[in-house]
């Protein structure tokens, strides 16, 4: 119940604080810069619309959070399990974290599964969909971003307005990301924006760089927690293992002429429970935007919509047969 109560009240406080975008726009005490970011949304979101998303009303309003992230998530796995703890809701059905608005409160949730011998992580989020129960607004923790990650944020936060599967983080996830970078790419052409977009998609060359490297210990840690090999042997070198992912990484980043992808996640623990965060917004990514490739936004969105209405076991064995193309510079 303590859960339940500080989510609503923590969802009650962004919509009594709101303020109208239309307002704000019009009103001589809004600054400059948050004129010109309110003018570049609307921007993004009229393409949005034309690329079919469902935005209805939601980002008609903005609130001031004075707070680095909206929501706190907390993730926690088994210590020799790549499997990620469900929590169970009523409106978004069991999803792999717990969102807290408070950040104390995050943490001493954290504390208690960690006394439960759990391996632990906790991220900090910037933006969250309601799934269109509420129009979700403006928040001032992602609207002064870099242009291009705000208008990849918004394209991802609608997606799950337009796909989402109560019970399939992975997919609603991956399906979210897959349709953000596709919409990302096609916004920033429909601007002329091409160097941003070169800039983009080298970011995301380092992007999957780092992800292969993650899910290559991934494979590794999960075929040693399937050996029959005593706990503390399997302890030991998972921490062997994770801290040659660290070594590799330093050696990517020291091959690079600029660029700091994955700099912050590698900071800190990295254990099961992080390493799992990383397979639940990507697993499905390749496969997903090969589709997209081959087949156009429209038919992909379609064969999307056709997965989510399958039962959980037919639709991973049909994204597990996806083909996935390597190529990335191009859709």
């Amino acid at each position: 119940m303590g859960f339940y109560r500080q989510a609503i009240i923590g969802q009650g406080r962004l919509l009594l604080a709101r303020e109208s975008v239309d307002q704000l726009l019009i009103s001589p005490d809004t600054s400059p810069l948050l004129r010109q970011r309110l003018e570049l949304v609307q921007s993004i979101l009229t393409f949005a619309r034309g690329a079919g998303l469902e935005v209805g009303n939601a980002y008609s309003s903005y609130v001031v959070t004075d707070q680095r992230f909206v929501i706190w998530n907390v993730f926690a796995a088994p210590q020799l399990e790549l499997r990620l703890r469900k929590s169970c809701f009523p409106v978004a059905g069991c999803v792999s974290y717990r969102g807290f608005f408070d950040e104390q409160d995050a943490r001493s949730y954290a504390a208690r599964l960690k006394q439960e011998g759990l391996d632990v992580y906790i991220g900090g989020v910037l933006a969250y969909s309601t799934l269109g129960w509420f129009d979700d607004p403006l928040l001032d923790t992602f609207i002064f971003m870099d242009e291009g990650k705000l208008a990849a944020l918004l394209f991802h936060e609608l997606a799950h307005r337009m796909v989402y599967v109560k019970g399939d983080t992975r997919f609603n996830e991956s399906f979210a990301t897959t349709l953000e970078q596709a919409l990302l790419h096609d916004w920033l052409i429909s601007r002329g924006d091409s160097q941003r977009f070169e800039k983009y998609l080298s970011s995301e060359r380092r992007s999957r760089s780092v992800l292969r490297l993650i899910g290559l210990t991934r494979k590794d840690l999960k075929d040693i927690y399937g050996s029959e090999k005593d706990d503390t042997s399997k302890l030991e070198l998972k921490t062997l293992l994770i801290s040659q992912l660290v070594e590799d990484y330093k050696e990517h980043v020291r091959q690079w002429t600029e660029g700091n992808e994955f700099s912050y996640w590698m900071r800190g623990e990295i254990n099961n429970a992080k390493l799992e965060t990383i397979a639940d917004y990507n697993q499905w990514v390749p496969a997903m935007q090969t589709f997209l490739r081959s087949r156009g936004l429209k038919k992909f969105s379609l064969e999307m919509m056709r997965l989510a209405g399958l039962p959980f076991s037919d639709r991973q064995v049909i994204l597990a047969s996806m083909p996935i193309s390597i190529a990335i510079d191009n859709k």
